[in-house]
């Protein structure tokens, strides 16, 4: 029997990939192809693994019916096959056997994940062919490996063959992001040539990148770009500006990403700008010389409308002003003036306001307006004060009160009615600047209330330093009505009495 039955070898079958032939074929296909062979392999790894888990184990293990062969010379020492059996070691190194066994399936299902990904998003044939057939010999080699159940050489080949292609994988993104970059600056330098070969080298490792075809299609767009940024240049040069616009516009519609093209149009434009500026100032300045003076305010105006605040232009007004208005803005000028010293501020504004209305750009008038306004507003913020100083007793007016003379104290000119004002002010604020001790009587029933202070209770007599100025005292009591009373606070007053005694 043992004659009939040999020892019987697993056949070396290949658990990643094809054979070299179908290796070069296959890259010359389709991305869609390519994904297709790639996964027919790994389920043609799966199994050849699946013969290697199942089926291997049972031809090498001899059937349990059958004798073992024997040898004079050792009559009862085991086959070969049945040497090597899973079932004969110790559970221990069974276990490890099987770990291993995994672990190279897993490093195996790493490297076809690797390989799938990079031959369907990298055109790898163009750039990398002999690192990437190294990393298929070292496939092939753990697929021999495993098959002979040598798991740990095994592992060690597949992932050496995983490194591989990670490396590979990494040196292709990194020239193709050397590729981009360079294509990108080629193209912000509009240089033809260089911007088409980066982005071309680019496709060779991503051909589907849309970036990569966007760079491409923009870098054959180059040649008609650059003839019509020259153009418009001449036209720029020449003082041109609006032929020159309407060729950048040209270019806008065939690239609008063409470096530089905004900040051209935008310095155009200014140029554009700058020229009508000019002929509006000539145009002005012209008209002043010929005595035309409404069109010389015209053409200033219009000057202003495309830069506002133009030195040359609100001069040019200046001077239309003073040709056409000069007597009148001169006698408005004297009768503010005479508001002024006789401190009618009403007076000066108004006719300050009258010469802003003849020409909004005399400084004068602006000055003597806002000037005039201070002045008006102090007076009568002073009055009212002097009007009603009781309402100093309020801890916020009087605050407002001091700051008001503050700010009053500041202003120029100050003529004799202001001086008066700030006097009676201040002896005021002085006046109501110190508490006065003021005596409370009642019943010690009523319970007292005083405005701007609180609650007071109930008391006989209660002294309580106050500021000088108006109160309203209340006092309520049960069953009794309510009284109030107001007090004006001065220096030396005499005692106060509140108490309810009329009852409901």
């Amino acid at each position: 029997m043992s004659d009939d039955f040999g020892e019987i070898r697993p056949k070396s079958v290949p658990l990643s990939h094809g054979g070299s032939e179908s290796k070069a074929q296959g890259l010359e296909q389709s991305a869609a192809t390519r994904r297709l062979g790639l996964i027919a392999a790994l389920g043609a790894a799966v199994v050849a693994l699946g013969v290697v888990f199942f089926v291997v184990p049972d031809l090498v293990a001899p059937p349990a019916s059958a004798p073992m062969a024997t040898t004079p010379d050792a009559p009862n020492a085991p086959s070969p096959a049945s040497s090597t059996s899973d079932s004969e070691l110790p559970p221990y190194q069974t276990l490890l056997r099987e770990q291993a066994r995994q672990q190279a399936q897993d490093e195996l299902a790493r490297f076809v994940e690797l390989q799938l990904t990079l031959e369907d998003q990298m055109q790898v044939g163009d750039w990398g062919m002999d690192d990437y057939d190294l990393a298929k010999t070292l496939a092939t080699a753990g697929d021999e490996e495993f098959l002979q159940e040598e798991f740990d050489a095994s592992i060690a080949s597949y992932k050496a063959a995983s490194a591989a292609l990670t490396k590979l994988i990494a040196t292709g993104e990194g020239l193709f992001e050397e590729a981009m970059s360079a294509g990108w600056a080629a193209l912000d330098a509009r240089d033809e040539k260089a911007a088409q070969a980066q982005f071309a080298s680019a496709l060779t490792i991503h051909p589907k990148d849309s970036e990569a075809q966007r760079g491409y299609r923009r870098a054959q767009l180059l040649p008609e770009v650059n003839v019509l940024m020259r153009q418009a240049k001449n036209f720029e040069l020449a003082g041109e500006s609006d032929s020159a616009l309407a060729v950048y516009e040209q270019v806008r519609g065939i690239d609008r990403d063409t470096y530089g093209l905004d900040g051209a149009i935008a310095e155009t434009r200014r140029a554009d700008v700058r020229n009508r500026v000019n002929a509006h100032l000539s145009d002005g300045f012209s008209a002043l010389e010929r005595g035309r003076l409404q069109a010389a305010r015209s053409a200033f105006d219009a000057a202003l409308k495309l830069h506002p605040g133009n030195a040359v232009a609100l001069g040019g007004l200046e001077q239309v002003t003073e040709q056409t208005t000069n007597t009148r803005i001169e006698a408005l000028r004297r009768q503010a003036l005479a508001a002024e010293q006789a401190e009618a501020w009403q007076t000066a504004s108004d006719r300050y306001a009258e010469v802003l209305g003849l020409d909004s750009n005399i400084r004068f008038a602006r000055a003597g307006r806002t000037r005039a306004a201070e002045q008006a507003r102090a007076a009568l913020a002073l009055s009212n004060i002097a009007a009603a100083p009781e309402k100093l007793s309020s801890k916020t007016l009087f605050a407002e009160a001091e700051a008001l003379l503050a700010q009053a104290m500041n202003l120029e000119p100050r003529g004799p009615k202001l001086a008066a004002l700030l006097a009676q002010t201040q002896r005021l604020i002085e006046a109501y600047r110190h508490p006065v001790a003021v005596t409370l009587l009642s019943d010690n029933e009523t319970q007292v209330t005083l405005s701007s202070v609180g609650q007071l209770g109930s008391f006989e007599r209660k002294q309580v330093n106050l500021r000088p100025g108006a109160y309203t005292l209340i006092g309520s009591r049960d069953g009794c009505r309510d009284v109030r009373q107001q007090i004006v606070v001065r220096a030396d007053m005499r005692p106060i009495e509140i108490r309810c005694v009329e009852r409901l």
